[in-house]
């Protein structure tokens, strides 16, 4: 299965990154007033370290039983996601993607687009819907969850160590083998998980 490339099409590789929503909040403090829409500004020139991984089931062949016998999972490592833009006309957040290859980093051609669906300033679910070129379609509920000081030389800033984090609380995964004359697929699921960092932590040198 093309496992790898399929993950790595959730953030670094898609090319038509349809639909993306962000995400409910819990937080008094940072509550919005129903109707109207939280400024996200904040979220902009952050960084993620995130963990990827698939939970697939592989059909064979169409018409074969409705669920194999034993999913297949696989951890694919870590990425960076970094927030550059908040477009409050259109509420989308605009994100990097760099992954590891060849023993090194590098940035994802394509954009990252996130468009704001419901919540606060402070914890937000998203939505994604993906289709590859190679016949991969994904669907991703996203989660972004921040806490910030109140008091204090960092009063206003996001609180880090694991505190600030992006995750998945639920998405589906569906591939057929772009391989000539091959009708194996696959179904399944994805997590993407990580906690905020600051960019003095990155292991490269972010593009300007």
């Amino acid at each position: 299965m093309k496992a790898q490339r399929m993950l790595v099409g959730v953030l670094m590789v898609a090319v038509a990154f349809i639909t993306c929503i962000t995400c409910l909040t819990f937080d008094t403090a940072h509550a919005q007033v129903p109707g109207d829409y939280p400024n996200l500004s904040a979220w902009e020139n952050t960084w993620f370290k995130v963990n990827l991984s698939v939970n697939v089931y592989c059909f064979d062949n169409i018409g074969v039983k409705p669920k194999p016998s034993a999913p297949v999972p696989q951890k694919m490592g870590s990425s960076y996601v970094n927030i550059i833009d908040w477009d409050e006309i259109n509420h989308i957040l605009t994100a990097h993607v760099w992954a590891k290859e060849g023993g090194g980093w590098v940035q994802i051609p394509e954009s990252l687009e996130i468009t704001y669906f419901a919540g606060s300033d402070l914890k937000f679910i998203g939505s994604a819907q993906i289709v590859t070129p190679d016949d991969v379609t994904m669907s991703i509920l996203f989660v972004f969850t921040g806490k910030k000081y109140k008091s204090g030389p960092k009063e206003g800033q996001f609180i880090l160590g694991g505190v600030t984090k992006l995750s998945t609380i639920g998405s589906y995964v569906l591939e057929v083998d772009d391989v000539e004359g091959s009708t194996e697929r696959w179904a399944g699921s994805l997590t993407i998980s990580g906690p905020m960092v600051p960019e003095s932590s990155l292991p490269f040198e972010p593009v300007p």
